[in-house]
């Protein structure tokens, strides 16, 4: 799945959508009113969800990665703990 910048009308969020989602959403403004209405609240539901999934996948990834450092961290004082007492 392959990403792209665009985000729903009024939306001032920077985070990147699947082209999929975006083509999606091209194909349903071409579409008549009455479908447009029906389906542009669902689209920008998808598009909400996209967002937050992706903003919590990035949050859990900063998270791991602090994780490993702070692990890293404390093995190297650990292992410089030992030599001390050796």
């Amino acid at each position: 799945m392959s990403y792209t910048v665009p985000l729903p009308r009024g939306s001032n969020l920077p985070d990147p959508l699947p082209t999929e989602l975006v083509a999606l959403r091209e194909r349903i403004r071409d579409q008549p009113e009455d479908v447009r209405t029906e389906l542009e609240p669902l689209l920008d539901e998808v598009l909400e969800h996209t967002v937050f999934r992706n903003r919590v996948m990035l949050i859990a990834r900063e998270a791991l990665e602090r994780f490993r450092l702070e692990l890293a961290a404390m093995q190297f004082d650990l292992e410089a703990t030992k030599r001390e007492r050796e």
